[in-house]
């Protein structure tokens, strides 16, 4: 998803990154406070950022096995 694109016709250096993220739920909770184990759900963020200014270019929200290559490839 790309969030902006600003008036600029510079060259950027564009980092590229992705992290996971842990989601929680009411079941998972419930799991934690009855010590009962349950398989995790996980997201991972993949954001495109500007290196100059920190400027958040593009992200994109998938499953968490997703790497960053298809996600930004076109």
């Amino acid at each position: 998803m790309l969030i902006g694109r600003g008036a600029s016709t510079r060259a950027r250096h564009i980092v590229i990154d992705s992290s996971g993220l842990k989601v929680h739920g009411e079941g998972e909770w419930k799991g934690c406070q009855q010590g009962v184990g349950q398989r995790r759900t996980w997201r991972k963020p993949h954001l495109a950022v500007d290196a100059e200014n920190h400027e958040v270019i593009a992200a994109e929200l998938t499953a968490a096995f997703v790497g960053d290559a298809p996600i930004w490839s076109n």
